[in-house]
């Protein structure tokens, strides 16, 4: 038994009229033929035991044999066992060795984890860990042959830490394979942490209170961490927490931990720390009171206003692992600013969250790998108005945590309206309650299976809620360093005013593999009326087909090549009755990385877009209803990023809609030394349309001066030729203590009036204090 499909079009790359999985597969179960006929083309015939075998190499990338769980363990190290001792006198943290680490049992036998997977580590690493009844504690002594070759270039508290020489802490005190906390530092004794979701991806946006201390030595350098356990869930019930630790040597780019398995460090593969017995949370109450005074003027017309605004927070452990938590009056005034893009498409564009009381267990709330498109639930909508708008956040309260195999999350929020200020012929929105309630629980192993439902909309009066279930598979175990994962889910919206195709699903396969063979095949349908309130959703009424192939070769350690990299993506949308309307082939050639970490690549696009409505993509450019293919040709360089110089370089040329597009975009990062660093970002695009010529042009100034790791001075200026405003944001940060802040901040704004120059319109400063009380 066979069917036919169509061969591809010489003169076009975009083959993804066949990847209409839908149709595809329901042709399949009903053993019949399928054509796709074009008088201008072959046609040849695939058997169904073929695409089946396909589909299957696909799938499974390339797996060796099944080892049993036995030689896996053995392998990635994950058997290993540390068995806990009591420390009879804390330890002082302040990086310098104390005799109460004499007791404490030694780790040494860390494998690589890059360049070579399992090899032995260049540089040895002394690790020793003890615990009481307030605090696990963790201490490195890291040696080096070279000690030029330390790389600490950081020295802000909270600082991005990806290319400095660090240590990693891995803990998942419900030793379940699925979720945990990492924690690290590097030789300056600057903090950053994260937390563990969907087992692999780490949220960086977190924050919890912890200590570090780091001090340089003749063998280089010793650090010191210690965790309270008021700042992690766990269940008091077990003294088993899975752990591992890693360590990076960045001018070598080699990465060495205890445990990894297909080059990753997660709670899959974490070794197991046993007696860890009488631990303590106190009250489990923590108390955040603060203040912040704020003096803004606006210009055009005049006004001047002083405010000043008390909040609180508290966090209370109902359990050692199910928190509750409280925020009165929110105060946001410290977040990070976001980073502007260029808007050069059809559809919203995605900021992520970085308020903190939105952060704090933010991995219950996931749902069906969905990151984008459909998601239903995206905590940045709350406190934003119709018209982009701030909207205050009276109260809020949030339960998350682990009840044995749950998971559990609920959030509901008292949000404010804008009928106060906003301008005459603005949209008004009147004050609203929001909730969401999330649930899932962990079977076969490494999987789970839940529901989520949401209530109330943030940016008008119309009512609105959704309902959802997912399925989330994985699977680590089975086969030899390849990874299997799979997603299914459904979502049910419905809205005041809108009736039927409310309804989005999704299902996704793939194997996202670190060397030889990856993949992933995904099909999504979301209706035209489906509408998350408290979600993201940029796109309804669509199909949406996704096919992706890659291969990694890795190279030993002799070679001057790391890695050598191709992929092919494949992403076919049609409305809700099949009328396409996009169609994309993406080839990433040639992808190489050299062992100090400088990488580049190649980039082809075959792109199909149809516009069904006029795009309005400047003010003065409209881009007419029609059907129109292009392509386009880019390269993409990136130096180290342990290097006191670092730069980005991407060329792209090629169409764009009825005319042509070349893009430049760029970066240049000096790191001066420990104290002082500053990052310039370019974007420009040359656009010419027979609907008209433009530009778009995006710059980003990033200063850092570190006076001690406690006392920083950060300033970010941004300026985009669409918006034209320079936007200024300047803080300066004394952070004593990890839970007490104290900020100042300058916020300013000018638009370009190009004859003129620029023009203030507005300016703020605020002052910020807040403390925690832990009890």
């Amino acid at each position: 038994m066979s069917f036919k499909i169509e061969m591809l079009r010489p003169h076009h790359l975009s083959y993804l009229s066949i990847l209409n999985i839908s149709s595809v597969y329901s042709e399949l179960v009903n053993c019949k033929k399928v054509y796709y006929r074009n008088p201008t083309t072959k046609m040849f015939t695939v058997s169904i035991k073929l695409l089946t075998l396909g589909l299957v190499l696909l799938l499974l990338c390339g797996a060796a044999a099944a080892q049993s769980d036995l030689s896996l363990d053995v392998q990635s190290g994950r058997g290993k066992m540390l068995q806990m001792i009591r420390a009879s006198t804390a330890p002082v943290i302040d990086g310098v060795m104390d005799e109460v680490w004499s007791i404490a049992p030694t780790i040494e036998d860390l494998h690589q984890v890059n360049p070579i997977e399992y090899a032995e580590p260049s540089e040895k690493t002394v690790i020793r860990v003890l615990f009481d009844e307030k605090f696990l504690y963790v201490s490195g002594m890291i040696y080096y042959q070279d000690r030029d070759d330390i790389t600490a270039n950081k020295m802000i508290q909270g600082a991005n830490l990806e290319f400095d020489d660090k240590l990693r802490v891995y803990i998942n005190p419900f030793n379940d394979g699925r979720n945990g906390y990492l924690f690290q530092t590097n030789a300056n004794g600057v903090r950053s942490e994260s937390i563990v979701e969907n087992i692999r991806d780490l949220n960086w946006d977190w924050s919890g209170i912890w200590f570090a201390g780091s001090q340089a030595t003749e063998y280089g350098w010793f650090a010191e961490i210690a965790i309270p356990y008021n700042t992690i869930a766990f269940d008091p019930n077990s003294d088993a927490w899975g752990i591992s630790f890693l360590r990076d040597v960045m001018s070598k780019k080699e990465s060495m931990a205890w445990t990894s398995y297909n080059r990753k460090v997660d709670p899959s593969n974490y070794a197991t720390a046993k007696g860890l017995s009488g631990l303590e949370q106190g009250r489990g109450l923590d108390l955040i009171p603060g203040f912040s005074v704020t003096d803004s003027q606006a210009y055009n017309p005049a006004t001047n206003e002083t405010a000043f605004e008390p909040f609180l927070d508290v966090f209370y452990k109902i359990t050692p692992n199910l928190t509750g938590a409280l925020t009165f009056n929110s105060d946001f005034s410290a977040t990070n600013v976001d980073a502007r893009q260029v808007q050069l498409t059809r559809f919203n564009l995605f900021f992520p969250e970085q308020r903190r009381f939105f952060l704090q267990e933010a991995d219950i709330f996931e749902f069906g790998g969905v990151d984008r498109n459909a998601k239903p639930f995206f905590s940045r909508r709350i406190g934003i108005g119709p018209n982009g708008e701030q909207l205050d956040i009276n109260a809020g309260g949030k339960l998350s945590g682990r009840v044995g195999r749950w998971n559990v999350g609920a959030l509901a929020v008292k949000q404010s309206g804008n009928t106060d200020f906003v301008p005459e012929g603005s949209e008004v929105v009147n004050d609203s309650d929001l909730f969401v309630g999330r649930v899932s629980a962990n079977v076969l192993g490494q999987s789970t299976v839940g529901a989520i439902a949401t209530s109330g909309n943030p940016d008008a009066d119309e009512s609105n809620s959704l309902v959802g279930v997912d399925f989330n598979y994985l699977n680590t175990r089975s086969f030899d360093n390849v990874t299997i994962e799979g997603q299914m889910w459904y979502q049910q919206s419905s809205t005041e005013g809108l009736d039927d195709e409310d309804s989005a699903w999704g299902v996704k396969l793939l194997s996202p593999n670190q060397e030889g063979l990856k993949g992933r095949i995904q099909y999504t349908e979301i209706g035209k009326n489906f509408f998350p309130a408290l979600g993201f959703v940029n796109r309804t009424g669509i199909k949406q087909s996704e096919l992706v192939i890659g291969h990694t070769k890795r190279f030993s350690a002799g070679s001057w090549l790391r890695s050598f990299e191709n992929q092919f993506q494949g992403v076919r949308v049609t409305s809700t009755n099949g009328d396409v309307e996009s169609e994309l082939s993406e080839f990433i050639f040639s992808r190489v990385e050299n062992q100090t970490g400088d990488k580049a690549f190649l980039l082809f696009n075959d792109i199909r877009e149809v516009l069904t409505e006029p795009f309005r993509i400047t003010d003065e450019v409209t881009i007419p209803i029609g059907d129109y293919s292009y392509r386009r040709y880019g390269v993409d360089f990136t130096t180290g990023g342990q290097r006191a110089l670092v730069a980005t370089l991407r060329l792209e040329n090629g169409g764009f809609f009825s005319g042509d597009r070349s893009t430049v975009s760029g970066s240049i990062e000096w790191n001066v030394n420990k104290n002082i660093s500053s990052k310039i970002e370019y974007e420009y695009n040359k656009i010419d349309l027979p609907e008209g010529k433009f530009d778009t042009q995006l710059i980003r100034l990033r200063t850092n001066i570190a006076f001690t790791p406690e006392w920083a001075w950060i300033t970010t200026a941004q300026y985009d030729n669409q918006s034209k405003l320079l936007g200024v944001n300047s803080r300066l940060q004394w952070v004593p203590r990890a839970g007490s802040e104290f900020y100042i901040i300058y916020n300013g704004g000018w638009i370009d009036r190009t004859e003129r120059g620029f023009e203030q319109i507005g300016k703020s400063a605020t002052m910020r204090v807040g403390h925690t009380f832990r009890f």
